[in-house]
């Protein structure tokens, strides 16, 4: 676009000439009309130039001002975050120091061990039975521990954490308010349906009270495969509207008789699309947009609507039905191909941020294997462990039997272990080098889960008190999924595994493997802001400690 500088002396210099022409030294009773068309048109084009030129600048102030609102945002982005990114960044160096501390007595325990056990057998295998601790019986307790209460406790803050961590924790901001669910065919819409409504049944409370879907029988062994195991009623089967135009009804019903005091709910309502179009749901759909704007949370409901869009039409034609889920309803919209094949991507819009300011068009993923419904079915009815017991065998003569022992896991052992001084002798009964790598795995397995106690059994049933976390972790997640869409983290890491076989380089990894490059600061794939965190925290996240150990010194520069 050309500058106002140029503009103005470009209609400056053709008006001139062109009013030059007009009043040129040639007879005046000659060439009038050429004189008059000239002058008119030198005016017009000084005209032209200063109003071109005037617009010109208003429209580059206007971009100016857009430029300095920007980089105002960004500057008080980066003043927000920098307090917490130092604080994330003194924590892993902490705890990378206790790591190193941790690898470097447990190598040298293995190592005397191996030693030993070489060049002195006898000596290790007579520490070996020396060292073999006694079983003393134990008192038989008063009352039986409630292990079913302390394994439902664990599964919550397992599934919990799970939550928290994806991408900020949106999926904690669904738990409550009315869920619109849309997108195209084959999106996967009905399949993250049943998904929430489990994680409200197990983490809330949530009774399920219904599933109203014309093509019930098409989808009671596939979408609602787990909502049909737990004894959930379905309505519409067989295109049968007047079914589902039984359960708007009962909802209706239910928000003139339940309080807040009621135990909450959750209603699902399928192919809402056709409800407007339908003789059966036409009446009932037309109510839905004033029903649903602000009866749902005095009577502790919580419906989940799956139209194809959000528009009037598929919304079942209730007026005010587009204008009542702007503020009353979490928007989500997911997005499949033209195979008609979910990409298990999309947007949420009607989330809050920590402000309480809303948030619109975020983008989301759903990939992660944990955001199925059958992985939340089998997290939450697995059977609980089953401790071997010996069987004992008949006496002739009354003897004292002892409680059966329990086996101590690998596990406890390496903490037991990381917990008290290190004896040579302890060494050698208890480590090898098969041992110790199964331990060292076990030990970074069970450091993501939260202790099992029996006070957190009420703080982990609320999301209501989760503080947003924006934490290093978070901001690589949402790296990993805005950048390589097209994988998840561990495909992701696996490559870096068997590139590692051949080469030491970090950074030649992350180069060929992650395709990110030394490029210009802010371009996608960048080295510096994409490749390096997302290393990094991969080879921490999966890695064994063998190649913990083998990049450190790249480490440790985080």
């Amino acid at each position: 676009m050309a500058s106002p500088k140029t503009l103005a002396l470009s209609g400056l210099f053709g008006g001139i000439l062109c009013c030059g022409l007009a009043i040129g030294i040639i007879p005046a009773n000659r060439y009038l009309h050429l004189r008059q068309g000239l002058g008119a048109a030198g005016l017009w084009i000084l005209f032209g130039g200063y109003t071109a030129a005037q617009r010109s600048i208003k429209e580059q102030i206007a971009i100016d001002k857009q430029i300095a609102e920007y980089e105002q945002q960004q500057k008080l982005i980066r003043e927000a975050t920098q307090p917490a990114m130092l604080e994330e960044a003194k924590n892993n160096a902490v705890v990378a120091a206790e790591y190193r501390q941790q690898l470097h007595n447990l190598d040298a325990g293995a190592a005397f061990a191996q030693v030993a056990h070489e060049n002195h057998p006898a000596w290790s295998q007579q520490q070996i039975e020396a060292a073999e601790p006694e079983l003393e019986p134990e008192p038989e307790p008063e009352h039986e521990p409630d292990e079913k209460i302390l394994s439902l406790a664990a599964k919550k803050t397992k599934l919990l954490k799970l939550i928290s961590e994806h991408e900020g924790g949106w999926i904690g901001q669904l738990m409550k308010k009315p869920v619109l669910i849309y997108g195209d065919q084959g999106s996967g819409k009905s399949y993250f349906a049943e998904f929430l409504a489990l994680c409200r049944h197990y983490l809330r409370g949530h009774q399920i009270v219904s599933i109203a879907d014309p093509h019930f029988h098409q989808n009671k062994d596939e979408c609602w495969k787990q909502l049909v195991k737990l004894k959930v009623p379905g309505f519409g089967a067989h295109h049968d509207y007047a079914a589902v135009n039984s359960q708007i009804v009962s909802m209706f019903d239910r928000f003139s008789k339940r309080t807040l005091k009621d135990s909450p709910i959750t209603s699902i309502f399928d192919e809402v699309t056709r409800y407007g179009q339908e003789e059966a749901t036409q009446e009932s759909s037309s109510k839905l947009g004033s029903k649903l704007s602000s009866d749902p949370r005095k009577a502790r409901e919580s419906p989940i609507l799956i139209p194809h869009a959000k528009t009037l039409a598929a919304l079942g034609g209730g007026e005010g039905f587009a204008d009542a889920i702007q503020g009353n309803f979490v928007r989500i919209k997911l997005n499949s191909d033209s195979e008609q094949e979910p990409l298990w991507r999309g947007t949420i819009s009607g989330i809050k941020d920590a402000d309480g300011e809303p948030i619109d068009n975020l983008k989301i993923s759903i990939a992660p294997e944990w955001i199925r419904s059958s992985w939340v079915c089998d997290l939450f009815n697995q059977p609980l462990p089953e401790v071997p017991v010996e069987p004992i065998e008949p006496q002739k003569s009354p003897v004292a039997v002892t409680e059966p022992a329990v086996i101590e896991s690998d596990a406890d052992k390496l903490d037991r272990i990381l917990h008290q001084p290190i004896a040579d002798d302890y060494w050698l009964s208890e480590m090898s080098p098969e041992l110790l790598d199964r331990a060292i795995e076990m030990r970074n397995t069970q450091k993501i889960q939260v202790s099992e106690s029996p006070t957190s059994i009420s703080e982990v049933a609320s999301l209501d008190t989760m503080h947003t976390n924006v934490a290093h972790d978070s901001l690589t997640q949402r790296l990993v999924a805005e950048n390589f869409p097209g994988t998840t983290e561990k495909a992701l890491f696996d490559s870096i595994y068997e590139y590692s076989a051949t080469c030491r380089n970090a950074s030649k990894i992350i180069k060929d493997c992650l395709k990110c490059s030394h490029s210009k600061k802010g371009s996608p794939r960048s080295y510096k802001e994409v490749g390096k965190p997302v290393f990094i925290y991969l080879v921490r996240k999966y890695g064994e400690a063998s190649l913990i150990a083998k990049f450190a010194e790249y480490l440790d520069k985080d």
